[in-house]
């Protein structure tokens, strides 16, 4: 068993090895990745929190609202007929909705969509997409694996569990097909039918 893990481990990293696109095979590379893909999420989160709290000012200001014209809605002359209401009507819709608008019209990705930005210059292309699954088709060629047994994760010798979700096969056999490869194409999709046949639902 222990030869067999050793085996499986050295095919793969000879295939990464084989792979063209140089920028995957660099584990320095993907570790990079790694950490600059946990920077947007918590720039996403951060993004997040502003829009839930301009939200709830808008939710607020609406539900404000919605109790005052229905009152005022209801007897509209004996409402105005009072100095101060006709004041506050004037008021409101010369000064406080402009301000809600402002409030609406903010641009709170901006942030967000700067630090997204700055990062992707340093994402994977086509190309190397094309490339990580052609090292795992290549994986699964080398030691007869079939598409169910790699989304399921289980390759002895791996430390953490990593299954393929619906959209991660679909992903293999794109490539596959965009490849030309039309062998892998329909194993790989063929897993797709598979798995959403057993409950689980795509996301893309």
């Amino acid at each position: 068993m222990k030869l067999w893990v050793s085996a499986l481990l050295m095919a793969w990293f000879g295939v990464l090895s084989c792979v063209q696109a140089e920028f995957f095979t660099s584990i320095g590379h993907m570790t990079d990745l790694i950490y600059a893909e946990k920077e947007l999420v918590q720039s996403l989160k951060e993004y997040i929190l502003v829009e839930e709290a301009k939200l709830s000012k808008i939710k607020s200001w609406a539900n404000k609202m919605e109790a005052l014209t229905s009152k005022s809605a209801a007897d509209a002359e004996g409402y105005l007929a009072h100095p101060v209401n006709a004041y506050k009507l004037v008021k409101r819709l010369n000064t406080d909705w402009p301000a809600l608008e402002d409030l609406v019209l903010q641009d709170s990705a901006a942030g967000f969509i700067a630090n997204l930005s700055v990062q992707r210059q340093f994402f994977p292309t086509d190309e190397d997409e094309i490339g990580a699954a052609k090292a795992l088709m290549r994986l699964q060629d080398t030691y007869r694996l079939d598409p169910g047994t790699i989304s399921r994760g289980e390759l002895p010798g791996t430390k953490y569990q990593a299954m393929l979700s619906v959209d991660d096969c679909f992903g293999m056999g794109r490539s596959a097909y965009n490849e030309g490869d039309y062998y892998h194409t329909v194993l790989w999709m063929e897993q797709v039918l598979k798995q959403l046949d057993a409950g689980e639902e795509a996301t893309t």
